[in-house]
């Protein structure tokens, strides 16, 4: 037998769904990641593509309920990805303006 795995409201009220059931495409207010993309049109394409990703959204969404309301963590979705992507831009950014070539540059 084949197991689902509950998602969103399904899995805080325990109730399952069908796919094609309103439950299932009713989505929470969409986090939409941002980033300074100082006129970088190749950053702004991959948040264009990230934000637009449904599947990659559910999975941010599934394993928040996992850590936060399962295991009692911190976020670990959207907002998670939020900060982390702005701090790991700002390092970035600070370490070229000392001089340092990333590995990959196009």
């Amino acid at each position: 037998m084949e197991e689902k795995v509950m998602i969103g409201e399904e899995a805080e009220t325990g109730q399952r769904t069908e796919p094609g059931s309103p439950a299932v495409h009713k989505l929470q207010e969409r986090f939409l990641i941002r980033v300074p993309a100082r006129h970088n049109p190749r950053l702004l394409k991959i948040i264009d593509r990230v934000n637009a990703d449904d599947e990659l959204y559910t999975l941010w969404q599934v394993i928040n309920t996992n850590a936060v309301k399962r295991l009692g963590m911190s976020d670990h979705g959207p907002v998670h990805v939020q900060i982390v992507a702005n701090i790991a831009l700002k390092l970035l950014r600070l370490l070229i303006d000392r001089g340092v070539q990333p590995t990959s540059v196009a």
